[in-house]
């Protein structure tokens, strides 16, 4: 039987990652990552330059870059939780204005797996058409 507690628990960690990582450099996201995290992207690498798996270290350089090229960084909204077991799905939003003046509108599915109270799993699925229309020049 699922524990209701540690499900709510899940889902409160999932949220405060998603939320964090548009929060400064996203430091306060990475304290909810297991040391064996795998994060990956779920995009067509020939279509997406960023379409891989990445460990914590990896995917925390990773954002830090990604934010360190917005001029005034991202504002990401969580518009959804489901839970169950040990898997946490959360849908968001996001804008940031971009350094050619165009704005990212993106949305966002993340389904997370945890392994002690940490995001041990995630997989990020994006609109990549619209955000590699909007980083163009």
């Amino acid at each position: 039987m699922e524990n209701p507690m540690h499900i709510e628990q899940n889902k409160r960690v999932a949220k405060q990652l998603v939320e964090g990582l548009g929060a400064g450099d996203g430091a306060q996201a990475f304290d909810r990552l297991h040391d064996d995290l795998v994060w990956t992207v779920m995009a067509d690498p020939a279509a997406f330059p960023v379409s891989e798996s990445m460990g914590k270290a990896s995917f925390a350089n990773h954002i830090r870059a990604f934010l360190g090229a917005l001029p005034t960084g991202i504002q990401i909204t969580v518009t959804g939780i489901t839970a169950e077991g040990n898997r946490v799905a959360v849908e968001a939003k996001s804008v940031a204005a971009l350094p050619n003046g165009n704005v990212l509108n993106q949305v966002y599915h993340f389904l997370f797996e945890f392994r002690d109270n940490l995001v041990i799993g995630a997989r990020e699925y994006i609109d990549t058409a619209h955000a590699v229309a909007q980083f163009r020049v």
